[in-house]
């Protein structure tokens, strides 16, 4: 009677085991493809917004359907699947303009991009890194288009 006993609760005890690790695996396996959804619309949106912006700086005003489609897809995946702080910087910098063209739409970009780094599981930067210096000066200082323009 005890064997029997034995061999049930081993049993039963191995099913449990084997259902638990099945369920972890899942749970993984879901976290782990929402992170690579989460770091796609977002790279997408940073190279939409950058691609936006660019053109728009070197004087091109009017937008590409394909350009702006892309920016608003990223948006929706970002909506989706982002968590709650992500898509509350989004939405910040969106209804400031979303352009990058005025001091409160960097500073809403600059948190947008912090927010991001943290759903992905990085680090809070610290206020030492100046994120608005690296993120929004398009030549490194050592960079002179002037003196190549001069040389001529």
């Amino acid at each position: 009677m005890t064997i029997t006993l034995a061999a049930i609760l081993s049993l039963i005890s191995g099913l449990i085991g084997a259902v638990f690790g099945h369920v972890l695996s899942e749970k993984k396996s879901r976290n782990d493809e929402l992170a690579k959804m989460r770091l796609d619309a977002y790279t997408d949106f940073l190279k939409a917004t950058s691609l936006l912006v660019s053109a728009r700086r070197a004087g091109r005003t009017q937008d590409e359907i394909t350009e702006l489609g892309a920016l608003n897809d990223a948006k929706a995946r970002i909506c989706v699947c982002a968590d709650a702080g992500v898509v509350e910087a989004l939405e910040s910098f969106w209804l400031q303009g979303g352009t990058l063209e005025k001091e409160q739409e960097i500073l809403a970009y600059t948190q947008l991009c912090g927010a991001m780094r943290e759903s992905l599981g990085r680090d809070r930067l610290s206020y030492q890194i100046r994120l608005s210096d690296v993120l929004f000066r398009l030549e490194p200082s050592t960079y002179s288009y002037r003196g190549k323009v001069g040389q001529g």
